[in-house]
Parts: structure tokens; sequence; C-alpha cells
């Protein structure tokens, strides 16, 4: 305003009423202007992207233990898939090789390996799974071993099987790779889909197949009266020993009266469900009341396979899920499962 006045004077303009001359006045000092705070950027952190899922993938199909595989019989039925006088290792074997009607090796293929129980017969595995009526309905190829025999035409091992006298069971999984040696080279087979399934002494002889490495082929397993444990009398012991790969499996067992031969398959079947459980597997337990006999499941009166549960299971679980994973546990059971099945907690 100082200067105001005084170029109003210097126009000749109304002087102060006082005498004294006119003399600059200082400017008002000014406040400065208050703090006001920035605004904060518009922040340009994004959250790093969730680690891609690596799933386990199914490793290579094993080869040939005696080179070149012998070419194989497959056929829909029971007559028309039996194999004999097939090279393993040190032995000659036989197998059955089961394929759907509507086989044509335009893609590949789920296979199923079969144990029968004791005193049986690949042949009586085939008639009692009903596995012409399953491969041809659930699509899927089944593999079912004979027992080892000597040149006498007995029985190598007690229970059929080397789960007792395991001094045979490096030779009896020489068989099993070279099974799927050979089927894999001449069949379209998918890698992610080899499971495996026994009853009775071939559910036993599953489960110890189950705790050695040979069980990385298998997408999933499934006991049928088997389990760990022992005899009372100690001449046999299965122990459970962890393996890389965490399979699904169901574990089936014919309640407090399941026992045969002085095993418990009670106690066996629920010792092998909680090994599973506490090794991260995913499993189903299916408790029946028929003790040690075929599972109540009632014959379907649309046509269908009776165990259309048991093959609904592998095909639901291919190799590729990770440890306790499966489709189950956010839409429960599908309806094929009898009232006597539930996820193991």
């Amino acid at each position: 305003m100082g200067s105001l006045l005084l170029a109003l004077a210097s126009c000749g303009g109304a002087s102060s009423s006082s005498d004294a001359p006119a003399t600059d006045v200082a400017p008002a000092t000014q406040a400065p202007p208050a703090s006001i705070e920035a605004p904060a950027p518009p922040s340009t952190s994004i959250d790093p992207p969730s680690p891609p899922i690596v799933r386990p993938a199914p490793p290579p199909f094993p080869s040939y233990s005696k080179g070149t595989c012998p070419t194989l019989v497959h056929g829909a039925t029971k007559d028309t898939s039996l194999n004999v006088d097939f090279a393993s290792g040190s032995q000659t074997r036989s197998f059955r090789v089961i394929v759907p009607s509507s086989y044509d090796g335009s893609k590949p293929w789920p296979v199923v390996f079969a144990w029968h129980w004791l005193n049986a017969s690949g042949g009586s595995m085939v008639d009692e799974g009903e596995l012409e009526t399953a491969t041809d309905q659930m699509k899927f190829i089944a593999v079912v071993p004979e027992n080892l025999e000597g040149a006498n035409g007995k029985k190598t091992f007690q229970f059929d099987w080397p789960f007792v006298e395991t001094w045979g069971a490096a030779d009896e999984i020489t068989f099993t790779t070279d099974m799927l040696a050979c089927v894999s080279q001449q069949l379209s087979i998918d890698p992610a889909g080899v499971y495996a399934i026994g009853v009775s002494a071939g559910a036993l002889w599953v489960t110890y197949l189950s705790t050695q490495p040979v069980v990385k082929h298998f997408a999933a397993i499934e006991s049928l009266s088997g389990g760990l444990g022992s005899d009372p009398t100690g001449t046999w012991k299965m122990q459970w020993k962890a393996q890389p790969n965490k399979y699904p499996a169901i574990v089936l067992w014919g309640g407090p009266n399941d026992n045969l031969v002085a095993v418990d398959f009670q106690k066996a079947s629920k010792a092998y469900r909680d090994a599973l459980r506490k090794d991260d597997h995913f499993g189903v337990e299916c408790t029946h009341d028929a003790g040690h006999a075929m599972p109540p499941i009632a014959e379907p009166t649309d046509g269908s396979t009776r165990f259309a549960m048991l093959w609904r299971f592998m095909l639901d679980h291919p190799y590729g899920l990770l440890p306790g994973e499966s489709p189950y546990t956010k839409s429960g059971l599908p309806q094929v499962f009898p009232s006597w099945c539930s996820v193991s907690p």
C-alpha cells in the first residue's frame, strides 16, 4: 500500500493531514502459506503372481528286462486275451490283456493291473470282477497276471504273491514292470492312467507294491481286504515305507469279521488307511459288513457293470494330482459309491 500512496502523491492527489512528509511504508509481511502435504503418489507396487502349480509328471514307461518284447495277445474276453510263456527275468509267466471292443489304438487308454485272491486265478479275477463288461463300459484296458507256478504246476508262493516270501518280491516286481513295458509298447496307453487293484492276497501284494519304488508308475491304488501288519505268529510283517508318489487310494474291508488264515483284515486295512492319511495321500475308506467275502454291492438293473465305483475312482484320479488332492474333496463321493464308503478324514 505504501507504493500506492507514493504514486498518488506524485500525481497531485490528496495529501496526508499531517505536515510531515510522506514516507515509504514497509509492505505488510505475508504469512507463509500453510504447509500442505503433497498427495501420495499412486501405488505402483503389484503383488507378485502366485507361483505356478507344479504337478508331478508320470515317469517314462519301464524297459523290458529281456530286450525286445514278444508280440502280445489282447482281446475283449477272458479266452482271447491270454499270454503264456512270457519271459520275465529268469521266469516264464502268464497274464491277460483285456481291451474294450471299441479299442482301436487311436487315443491313449487307461490301464488297470488286477491281482487275484488266494487260490484263485487271473480267469477268476476276470469273471468275478466282471472285467469283460467293465473294460467295455468304463473304457479302460485290464492287465491280469497269473501267480507264479513251478514246473510241477504247483504255486511257488504260499499266498500266491510274495509278500510273505519276500525273497521272490524282486522278480515279481520285474514281472510287473515287464508287463507294463510291453503293453505300453504295443498298445496305446496313457502314462497318467496306470492303476493297481488287488483282492485279499492280491490286495496284500498291492499294499506291498505301494510301499516300493515301483509305485511311481501308478496313479491310484485300491486295496480290497489287504493292508499293513503281521500275522500272530510273526511269519510275515508288512510295514509302511513312504514313497514320493502320493497316490490316492481306496481301502476297503469287510468289518470286524473280515478274517482269513489268521489275518485280521480290519486291523490291517485300518493300519494302511492311517499310514496313507499321515503321509498326505487322499483316501476313501469303504467298510461293509460281509466279512471276508464279496462286497455287498447289488447287481445293477440297468446292465451297467457291478463294481463301477472302483473303476470310477481310478478314472477320476489321473497321475499329477498334488498330495491329498482329489475332485471328491469338493464334490463328495459320486452317487455310484455305496453308503458305507466315505472320504477318509
